[in-house]
C-alpha cells in the first residue's frame, strides 16, 4: 500500500506563490490593511538599508508598526497561515480572502515575524515563517505557537505604548539596487506616491501612515479632498515670485465637480465622479510635464480611472477604451473616481491580491455609457482654460512673426489678391477681434499691435475659438487674415508637438519622442489632404475647385521655393 502524499509541497509552492505581481507599495499596502481594520490611529513603516555580500546596496528589512487593538494567541498563531483570515469572504471588510498580507510579504522576502499584544501590560508575543526552513525538511513547514520574545532592540523605536502589532519582513532578496529594484531612495518615494493614494480617505480621516519617520499627506486624484499633499506643492509653488502664471496661494485649490452620479448595478452601488483639475494646475496648454506637473504627479493620471473599494483605493490604472475616443492629453487633468460597494466584487474583478481590478461586462458598458457623457464636457472645460489663458498671457501671438516677415518679402513676385475687401468700417471691426483674440484688450496695447501688423500681407495668429474649422480666413482689401483654432486636434496633435520640438534646445527631445512626433505628422498631413478632397466631393460640381487647387499648388511651390530656414 502506497503511503498517502501531502497535496501540496510547501516549499516549493510557496516558492512559486512568491511571482504574485506585487509592487512593493501594494504589497506593503496589504499590511496597512490590517492595521486599519485592528482600528490602529498610527502605522509606521520603515525600509532599513544595507549591503549584500557582493557589496549591492538594497533594502535589506522591512518593518510595519501599528498602534491597533493587537492579536489574541490563536489568531496571531495563524497570521502566517496561507487562506487563514477572520474575515474570510466578508463583504464588509477591506480584506476577503486571507492571503494577501502574506503573499506580500513572500513576494519580496524569505522571513515573516510577528509580534502582537493585545494587552499593554502583557508581553510581545511572536510568530514566525521562514521559507528556506520550510523547504529543507518535512515538518518545517508548520507554524510554531506564538511565544513571548522581545523585540529586536534596533526596532524598539517602532513599537507603540500600549497594544499593536509588529510586522518585519526579513531576508529580503528582491529589492538589491540595480538588479531587482532602483535606489533606496526612489523606492522609499514610490511608496509614499502609492500609499498616500491609496488609502487617502483614511490620512484625511486623521489615521497617521509614516514612512522612514515621514508623515504622509493624502493624494487625491480628484482634488477634492483639503488640506492634500497637492494643496501643500501649490501654496510652495505659487508663493515664490519667479512663478509665471500668478496665481494666489490658497490653503485649498478647487477643482470643477463634473459629475457625482449614483448609479445601481446587480445589488450593488456606484458612486462615479469626475473632476476637472484647478485652474492652478492645468495653467497654460504644453504645460502638463513641467516641474511642477511631475511634483503634483500629473503625467500619472492621464487618462486613470481611481477604483476605491470601502475608502482603499484597490486600483489605479487606464482601462481600454472605456474613455470615448481613447485616452487624450488633456485627459491628465481629469480626475475620474468609480467607488463600489462588496457587492460588486466580481464584476469588478476583485481578486485575492489587489491588482488588475476593472470592470467587466454590463457594468463596464454602464460605466462606458456614462463616461461617453461626462469626459466630453471635461475636456471642453480644459479647452475653455487653456484659452483664457492663452488670450491673457498673448502666448500665442507672434508665434508666425518669422515666417510672416518672409512671406512678406516673398509676397512682392508674387500674384495680387483680386478681393476688394468688405469696406473700410467692416475691416477696421475684424481687425479689432483679431486685435481682442490675441489678448489686446487695452486701446494701447491693440493700437500697438495693429500697428505692427499693418503692413504684413499675411497675417497669422492662433487664436481660441468653438466650432470645427481649423482656419478661419477674411480677406480684406489689403492683407488676409488667418485664424488658427488652438482647440483643433490638427494644433493639437501636430502643430503643437512640432513646435515644442522645433524651440527645445538641440540634444533636449529624444529619438522616440521625435520619431512618434514625425510619425503623427505624416499621418496628419496626409489627412489635411483627404480632408480637404472630401470637402470638394461635397459640392455636385467639383470640377469648379479645378482653378483653385492649380492656384494652391503655384503659390506653395513658389513660396517653397523662396522661404527656408527662417524659424
Amino acid at each position: 500500500m502506497t503511503d498517502r502524499i501531502p497535496v501540496i509541497l510547501t516549499g516549493q509552492a510557496l516558492r512559486s506563490l512568491r511571482d504574485s505581481g506585487y509592487s512593493l507599495a501594494a504589497a506593503i499596502g496589504e499590511v496597512v490593511d490590517n492595521a486599519l481594520e485592528a482600528e490602529a490611529n498610527s502605522i509606521k513603516i520603515r525600509l532599513d538599508e544595507g549591503q549584500n555580500k557582493r557589496g549591492k546596496k538594497h533594502i535589506h528589512r522591512i518593518a510595519i508598526a501599528d498602534d491597533g487593538t493587537g492579536m489574541d494567541f490563536d489568531i496571531l498563531h495563524h497570521y502566517p497561515q496561507i487562506g487563514y483570515s477572520t474575515r474570510y469572504m466578508s463583504n464588509s471588510t477591506i480584506g476577503k480572502y486571507g492571503v494577501g498580507a502574506k503573499l506580500a510579504a513572500l513576494n519580496f522576502s524569505e522571513r515573516l515575524d510577528v509580534w502582537s499584544r493585545t494587552n499593554a501590560e502583557s508581553p510581545w508575543m511572536h510568530v514566525y515563517f521562514d521559507l528556506e526552513a520550510a523547504e529543507q525538511a518535512a515538518g518545517n513547514d508548520l507554524i510554531e505557537p506564538p511565544k513571548g520574545t522581545p523585540v529586536p532592540q534596533e526596532l524598539d523605536d517602532l513599537l507603540p505604548n500600549g497594544t499593536g502589532t509588529l510586522v518585519v519582513w526579513s531576508k529580503i532578496d528582491r529589492l538589491e539596487e540595480g538588479r531587482h529594484a532602483e535606489d533606496a531612495n526612489k523606492l522609499r518615494i514610490d511608496i509614499e506616491k502609492e500609499l498616500s493614494r491609496m488609502f487617502r480617505y483614511f490620512l484625511d480621516g486623521g489615521r497617521e501612515i509614516s514612512v522612514n519617520d515621514t508623515n504622509l499627506r493624502a493624494h487625491d486624484p480628484l482634488y477634492l479632498l483639503e488640506g492634500t499633499f497637492a494643496d501643500r506643492e501649490l501654496s510652495r509653488h505659487y508663493r515664490r515670485k519667479d512663478v509665471e502664471p500668478k496665481f494666489d496661494t490658497k490653503e485649498h485649490y478647487d477643482p470643477k465637480l463634473i459629475a457625482d452620479e449614483p448609479l445601481t448595478f446587480a445589488g450593488g452601488r456606484v458612486r462615479l465622479r469626475v473632476t476637472v483639475y484647478p485652474p492652478e494646475v492645468i495653467r497654460r496648454r504644453g504645460m502638463g510635464g513641467d516641474e511642477l506637473a511631475l511634483r503634483l504627479r500629473v503625467p500619472d493620471n492621464q487618462g486613470a480611472l481611481s477604483f476605491v473599494r470601502l475608502d482603499r483605493e484597490i486600483n489605479y490604472t487606464n482601462v481600454p477604451k472605456i474613455l470615448p475616443g481613447g485616452v487624450e492629453d488633456p485627459d491628465r487633468f481629469i480626475g475620474i473616481e468609480v467607488k463600489f460597494t462588496p457587492e460588486l466584487d466580481e464584476y469588478m474583478g476583485v481578486r485575492n491580491v489587489k491588482r488588475g481590478v476593472e470592470p467587466h461586462g454590463d457594468l463596464r458598458a454602464l460605466l462606458r455609457e456614462r463616461l461617453s457623457k461626462w469626459i466630453p464636457q471635461a475636456r471642453g472645460e480644459i479647452q475653455q482654460i487653456w484659452g483664457d489663458a492663452s488670450r491673457k498671457t498673448q502666448e500665442r501671438s507672434g508665434e508666425h512673426a518669422q515666417i510672416l516677415d518672409a512671406v512678406k518679402r516673398a509676397d512682392r513676385t508674387l500674384a495680387k489678391s483680386k478681393v476688394a475687401g468688405p469696406g473700410a468700417e467692416q475691416e477696421q471691426q475684424i481687425l479689432d477681434r483679431l486685435a481682442k483674440d490675441t489678448g489686446r484688450e487695452s486701446p494701447e496695447d491693440k493700437a500697438e499691435y495693429l500697428k505692427g501688423i499693418a503692413d504684413l500681407p499675411f497675417v497669422v495668429e492662433t487664436v481660441d475659438f468653438p466650432g470645427a474649422n481649423f482656419i478661419d480666413i477674411q480677406h480684406l482689401s489689403h492683407q488676409i487674415i488667418v485664424r488658427l483654432n488652438e482647440r483643433h486636434p490638427f494644433y493639437q496633435e501636430l502643430w503643437q508637438p512640432i513646435r515644442v520640438i522645433a524651440e527645445a534646445p538641440p540634444g533636449s527631445v529624444s529619438g522616440d519622442e521625435a520619431t512618434r512626433t514625425a510619425r503623427r505628422t505624416l499621418e496628419a498631413l496626409t489627412l489635411l489632404i483627404i480632408a480637404y478632397a472630401k470637402a470638394e466631393s461635397m459640392d455636385a460640381d467639383p470640377t469648379k475647385f479645378l482653378e483653385l487647387r492649380d492656384d494652391w499648388g503655384k503659390f506653395l511651390r513658389s513660396l517653397m521655393g523662396k522661404i527656408k530656414d527662417v524659424i
